[in-house]
């Protein structure tokens, strides 16, 4: 009786155990096993990280790649434009669109922080010193970037032809990195520089 005791109190305790590892693991020197709960959570976890990697492959990255060859398209439809309108330019077209443009600094900061505002990205301005140069940095989403270059380039007062355009990132989510210049510009604050 006393052995059937003593084996059924062993048996008891050896079922205490395993029931033990699987809610809290168990650790045997080296060997360390994850509870039940730990397991069901890092199978959830899987579980969620596949189904966002799903949506990035099967919505995000198409329909940035949409995006994408929209803005392509679009560039090669304004580049063809442009090509063919500089083939029927005259010589005064010509001369009047390398001369010197002279802007007052008030009416800059007003024009391109309309663009700006509009396409919600943030723009760094630097007028270079001792040339008649501006230096632009602007950073935000990939199609709101392209946005308002287009509409710097397209704005028939401000006359800009950008140049040495650099552009880092263009995934959806992420940030764009831009950087060009607008030569032959000169940046005047008063009424009285301009006319000088």
């Amino acid at each position: 009786m006393i052995k059937k005791t003593l084996l059924f109190i062993l048996v008891l305790l050896l079922l205490w155990g395993v029931v033990s590892s699987f809610a809290h693991g168990v650790r045997i020197g080296e060997i360390n096993t994850s509870s039940y709960t730990d397991i069901k959570k890092l199978a959830k976890d899987l579980n969620d990280k596949k189904i966002e990697l799903n949506n990035k492959n099967d919505k995000e990255f198409p329909n940035a790649l949409n995006r994408q060859q929209a803005a392509i398209s679009s560039f090669k439809v304004n580049k063809s434009a442009y090509e063919e309108l500089a083939m029927q330019a005259s010589p005064a077209d010509i001369r009047k669109a390398n001369q010197k443009e002279i802007y007052l600094l008030d009416y800059l900061w007003m024009k391109i922080g309309t663009y700006a505002n509009d396409s919600d990205i943030k723009v760094l301005i630097e007028p270079v010193e001792n040339t008649s140069r501006i230096d632009f940095n602007v950073s935000g989403q990939y199609i709101a970037v392209i946005n308002f270059i287009y509409d710097l380039e397209n704005d028939s007062e401000l006359a800009f032809n950008i140049n040495n355009l650099v552009m880092q990132g263009g995934s959806s989510d992420a940030v764009t990195n831009a950087k060009f210049s607008v030569d032959g510009i000169t940046v005047v604050t008063s009424v009285n520089e301009q006319e000088n």
